[in-house]
């Protein structure tokens, strides 16, 4: 496989406002499973980082489905799927976070002064071993007999979806349109609360709980919302969740990547040229908590432009 084989994660499939909600959510969620099913040998390989990247976005899209449809499932089957399904999710973070390391870390040196960035280089070393281990990890993971059969089983329940009794699916004959709008005004709303509930000395897990609910609606929008309603607002929108989740994606990665540095501090004071490289570590972890700060500080000029008066005017006339 070559990198203009990945297959991205972001689809495309057609849908109706008035379809049936479990048709059009069974038509999506197989498209996204084939984009996993596309990239997992690539994935496995881990020559071009982006088949992971691709794959676990496809997951995550299918977790949002999951859980913001979950009505149109059958009741007793959907738990233990969702559960695999945030199993396969986790398991592969830690490789996917070590290759977004050891890609950037020329980013990374970059924020330390010229004179030390020479002097991490065993940092990126210790890097590289990490993600060494964690794709050996990846790839059991992968391989391994449950996630086959997961992807199996998910896809047998997509294929025969429509046809399933409808007593515990309560929302499956609904229209997909009607479904939709529900579920993006209440995530909406959420936002909106969460957001506004976030002060300066918010724990760190406050933004992070508010991203994860931006991707909600994010997908949400790109995946549905994107065909059922007026383009001219949800693409704005998505622009503006996109603006949001990048401030707290840089608040989230900092914080990620100082915890690293600092666990790494022990393994890198053993390599040659340690000391100094452990020296170097302090300056950076530094400079990853004054770029969080950084972050907070910017955040409620951000989260204005997803929450502004006008914009709860827009969702709840186009959604309500």
């Amino acid at each position: 496989m070559t990198a203009t084989e990945v297959r991205h994660a972001k689809v495309e499939v057609a849908i109706g406002y008035d379809q049936r909600a479990d048709a059009a959510a069974a038509a999506v969620l197989r498209s996204l499973i084939d984009v996993v099913g596309a990239n997992l040998e690539g994935a496995i390989a881990g020559e071009d980082v982006e088949y992971l990247h691709q794959l676990r976005i496809a997951v995550r899209r299918s977790r949002m489905v999951q859980r913001q449809f979950k009505r149109v499932f059958p009741a007793l089957d959907l738990p233990g799927l969702r559960s695999d399904f945030r199993r396969l999710q986790r398991a592969t973070g830690p490789a996917r976070d070590l290759d977004v390391h050891v890609e950037e870390f020329e980013e990374l040196r970059a924020l330390v002064p010229e004179r030390l960035r020479g002097a991490l280089e065993p940092l990126r070393v210790a890097l590289a071993d990490r993600r060494r281990r964690a794709r050996g990890d990846l790839e059991r993971t992968l391989r391994s007999e449950r996630t086959g059969e997961l992807l199996a089983d998910w896809e047998r329940l997509l294929e025969s979806l429509v046809e399933l009794p409808t007593d515990d699916r309560p929302a499956a004959e609904r229209s997909i349109g009607s479904l939709t709008a529900e579920r993006v005004s209440a995530v909406y709303a959420r936002i909106v609360r969460m957001g506004e509930a976030i002060g300066p000395d918010s724990p760190a897990e406050s933004y992070h709980e508010l991203r994860k609910r931006g991707k909600d609606l994010r997908y949400l929008l790109e995946l549905f919302g994107m065909q059922l309603f007026d383009r001219d607002v949800v693409e704005p929108l998505v622009r503006a969740l996109k603006g949001l989740q990048d401030l707290l994606g840089r608040h989230q990665d900092r914080q990620v990547q100082a915890t690293l540095v600092a666990a790494l501090a022990d393994e890198v004071a053993a390599r040659p040229g340690g000391p100094a490289a452990c020296m170097a570590m302090g300056v950076l972890a530094d400079r990853l908590g004054a770029d969080q700060a950084a972050a907070r500080r910017e955040f409620p000029d951000r989260f204005r432009a997803i929450a502004s008066e006008e914009w709860r005017v827009q969702v709840s006339e186009t959604f309500g």
